[in-house]
């Protein structure tokens, strides 16, 4: 019972109980080809989303989209390599528990402000309406405005103070003993923490430091073509009237700006918007 959780439970429970099945063989090929194109597919997204990102950030203009594909892919495997050692469980766990863990919930929940606060959410509404052709229902504004936030900021905090409380450790086997034990990371093991987290979080601050202070990280300046005129007319838009309930909950003026925390530039005018598209 002690390994019915990460990979003890698909390389020992899972495979224990396959055991029992008749014709144990034929399924248990079928388990680990399940469990090798579910890593393949996840694997696909996952690298599609930081290929992208760096083709549309033009890092490395010169260098062709599979190349960059196949450097990206030898990183990756090379520190994967590092899971595949006599304690590589160990850091498995390590890099399990906190490269995605926390670095996406503090992502996911900076992001939900930058939407919900900065952009605004009548704009965003706005945004959505234009591509799909249907306005987000009020509960969906409520959830990115208050529940999402809330709700990611109180497991956030609930996750450090529970470290705080109880430390930071891993599961260790003692063979002398047949048990495992709790160990507390190795120092080297506390700075990768610091560096898993921080590699992904830091940007935020620092970008965010580099553009008021007027400096350009990132070349942005071109604006991308989008065909907001022709959706419009498709789908038959009409600018949106701010409702009472809109107000109430969100201040959102009849300008199209928002209160609560960050104020919003209204929307942006038709002739604007035209030379946009």
């Amino acid at each position: 019972m002690q390994s019915a959780a990460g990979t003890g439970l698909a390389f020992i429970i899972f495979t224990e109980a396959i055991n029992q099945f008749p014709g144990a063989q034929f399924w248990s090929v079928l388990f680990f080809l399940m469990l090798f194109t579910l890593g393949i597919d996840s694997q696909f997204g996952t690298l599609e989303g930081v290929v992208t990102s760096i083709v549309d950030m033009k890092l490395f203009p010169n260098l062709r989209k599979e190349v960059l594909t196949g450097v990206l892919c030898l990183i990756c495997c090379v520190i994967s390599m590092s899971f595949a050692h006599g304690a590589g469980s160990y850091v498995f766990v390590l890099f399990d528990n906190f490269s995605g863990n926390f670095p996406l919930l503090i992502i996911a929940f900076f992001e939900c402000i930058a939407v919900a606060y900065v952009y605004g959410l009548k704009r965003f509404a706005d945004d959505i309406e234009l591509m799909t052709g249907s306005r987000p229902h009020l509960y969906w504004l409520i959830c990115w405005k208050y529940l999402s936030p809330l709700a990611m900021l109180c497991i956030l905090v609930a996750s450090i103070v529970q470290i705080v409380v109880d430390g930071s450790g891993y599961q260790a086997w003692v063979a002398d003993k047949g048990v495992t034990e709790r160990h507390e990371w190795p120092v080297w093991g506390l700075v990768l923490i610091a560096v898993l987290i921080l590699v992904s979080v830091l940007w935020i601050p620092v970008v965010c430091v580099c553009r008021m202070f007027g400096i350009q990280v990132i070349e942005d300046s071109e604006k991308a073509w989008f065909p907001a005129a022709d959706l419009r007319e498709f789908h038959g838009i009409v600018p949106h009237e701010v409702t009472t309930a809109e107000t109430l909950l969100f201040c959102i003026r009849e300008d199209g700006s928002e209160g609560l925390c960050c104020p919003t530039g209204g929307p942006a005018s038709s002739d604007e918007e035209e030379d946009d598209a």
